[in-house]
Order: C-alpha cells, then structure tokens, then sequence
C-alpha cells in the first residue's frame, strides 16, 4: 500500500511538472507573436532630391525698364542679381539650372560689372551686345559669351507686338542648344549653401523697401512676408517666402505668375553715375568688398560681402567670418549704393542703416 501511494505520489508531481513545462513554452510561443496592426512602426517616405531641369547654369541679362514690363522667366531662375544700370533704372542678370523656362527675357546688354559676375561663375552668359567696356572685358578675360548681336543671333527671337529694344527673348532650351555648338562646357553652379537655422533680429511686419530713385524717376522694390500656402516638399517650404513689389505693385511676370524669393541679400558697393559718350550709366564696383544684410524666415542678419577678382566668386560671409546660408528656394541680391537706401522695422526699433560715409572716422 506505501508503495502504490508512493507511485502514485511520483506520477504526480511528474506531471506537475509536465504542465509547468507546457506552460512555459506556451509563454514562449506568445511571446515571439508578430505585433499587432497597431504596433507596425510606419517609416516616412524619402522625399529624393529634385533633378535640376538644365544641365549645367546659364545666365541671362533681363531688362526691366518700364517699357520692358512684365517680363518673362524671373519666376524661374534660382538666383536673381538686381543691380542699377543707368538714370536710376536697374537691371537683371537672372541664373537658371533647377527650372526650364520657354520664354525669357527682354533680354537687354551687358555691364561691366554684371560681365565681372559672370567670369566669377564661369558660366555662359547671354546678353544683347553692351557697353564697350562690358564688351572689351568680356573678350579679354574669356567670359562664355552668347551675344545676339555679335555672335548668337540664332538663339534669340523678336516678339513684334512689342516694341524695341524691349522685345528680345530667348529661352532656356535655346541656350542649351547654343552654349554646346559653341563648345562651352556648362557646369552645375556653385551656389550659396543652404541651412534651415536662423539666427538675427526679427523683422517686425516681415516687409523691407530698397529706394533706388534718382531724380525725378521714382523705383522701388518691396519685398512682403507672406505665409506659404502651397503643398510640403514645394520650394521654400517650411514657413513661407517674400512678394516682389515694384513700386508698391506686385511684380509679376507677363505670364502673370507673382515673383517672390526665399532669401534676400543685400550688398552695399560703391556707385557712381556718368556720362558716356552722352549716355547716362552708372559705375559699381562688385570687385571688393563691402557690408551685406540677409532676410530670411522673418530673420534680419548681418555680415559683409568680398569679390576678390573677375575670376573670383562673389561671398557672403556672416559677423563671425563663415559663410552665410540661404534659405533652400529662390534667391535675389540687391546691390544697392548704399544701406540708407534700404528700409525696415525691427521689433525693437524702426531701422534706416546709416550712410557710411556718414562714418566721422
């Protein structure tokens, strides 16, 4: 009898022990269950950068005298220089290389400061001939000239239902065509880095004005913060991008698209009007140096600018000597005689940047 009980005691706590086992590896087995609908991680989309439509940069000089408004293809350009040519009237030498543009233009000469730019950037140049200065400097420091009225006639048209000089045209997939039969070697630009970190005084009302008026002609540009409405991933996205005014108009172009930038630089060079053979022009010296202002992101930065040569890239540096960034989208630089010519309001303070020449020292 103490033996059967014994056996029987035994067969017991084997299986005890048995369901314990089983138990165990039923833990085991839920345990290495997949996870749940709700608890799949979702990895964001990799938004891949976009392919610049042209394969190298271009550069084109674009008139905006009255008559030559609106223009075409300003909406397209990555970088847009606005620098004055004569009697208060500016001028445009617009960049391409991320967008195509069938319609660009009036295309209008050259300077020889806007050809100094140029050489910087090796890149192809296209103009509609220039001052003798500009057209002398152009030969003798070996700018990749596309001009229409010397050497590149093909790759321009004339819009009869203008009138000229303020009716001549090209487009980005002519001067593609033309840089290659010319052999020149069209290259990815080097552009102002960019960054999404802004560090300077906030711009309060997100609006600044640049007074380039001389005498009685009256030109202004306005640039005014607006909110971005579009889709995430379009250019200037996060936040939003500046509307271009002209004399507190907004600039659009003949297509009827609005004009708006990212960023906008502004530098400060030295400026001269004369007369040249009876014509009014103005003289600026982009080789040197001088102060520069960045708005970006409702940001107001501070820094200055150097060109050293023609051969030379023009750079924007910041306070501390680096490099100043942009904002990923489109860019203008505004070169202007001097600060006093430019106008904005800090949250502290109205601001009207002194003259230099103002400097007692």
């Amino acid at each position: 009898m103490l033996k059967a009980k014994w056996t029987f005691g035994l067969g017991m706590l084997v299986w005890v022990l048995l369901l314990g086992a089983c138990g165990a590896n039923e833990e085991i087995v839920l345990e290495e269950m997949p996870p749940t609908e709700t608890e799949v991680q979702v990895q964001e989309p990799v938004t891949e950068p976009r392919v610049p439509d042209l394969p190298g940069g271009l550069l084109v000089m674009i008139d905006n005298h009255p008559n030559a408004r609106p223009q075409s293809g300003l909406d397209k350009a990555d970088l847009v220089y606005e620098i004055l040519a004569e009697g208060g009237i500016t001028r445009y030498m617009a960049l391409f290389y991320s967008e195509k543009s069938d319609m660009v233009g009036p295309v209008r000469s050259a300077r020889y400061y806007y050809v100094q730019l140029a050489r910087g950037m090796d890149l192809p140049l296209a103009h509609a001939g220039g001052s003798q200065e500009a057209l002398t400097m152009i030969r003798n420091i070996g700018v990749k000239d596309m001009d229409e009225i010397y050497n590149s006639e093909k790759y321009f048209w004339r819009d009869q239902s203008r009138r000229a000089p303020h009716n001549l045209y090209t487009s980005t997939d002519r001067l593609t065509e033309g840089a290659a039969a010319k052999k020149y070697e069209v290259k990815t630009p080097e552009m102002i880095p960019e960054s999404d970190a802004f560090d300077g005084e906030s711009l309060k009302g997100g609006t600044l004005t640049i007074d380039y008026a001389t005498g009685r002609y009256r030109y202004s540009v306005s640039w005014v913060w607006e909110e971005d409405t579009g889709q995430p991933g379009e250019p200037g996205q996060p936040g939003g991008r500046y509307r271009r005014l002209i004399n507190d108009e907004t600039h659009e172009t003949l297509e009827g698209d609005v004009l708006t930038a990212d960023t906008i630089f502004i530098l400060e060079a030295r400026t001269r009007d004369v007369v040249k053979d009876g014509t009014p022009m103005s003289e600026i010296d982009i080789v040197g140096s001088g102060s520069a202002v960045c708005i970006v992101e409702n940001q107001v930065m501070r820094g200055t600018w150097a060109k050293e040569a023609a051969g030379e890239p023009l750079r924007i540096m910041d306070e501390q000597g680096g490099v100043m960034g942009q904002k990923a989208g489109k860019t203008w630089i505004q070169v202007v005689p001097a600060m006093r010519n430019v106008h904005y309001e800090l949250e502290t303070e109205v601001h009207t940047a002194p003259d230099p020449t103002d400097d007692p020292e």
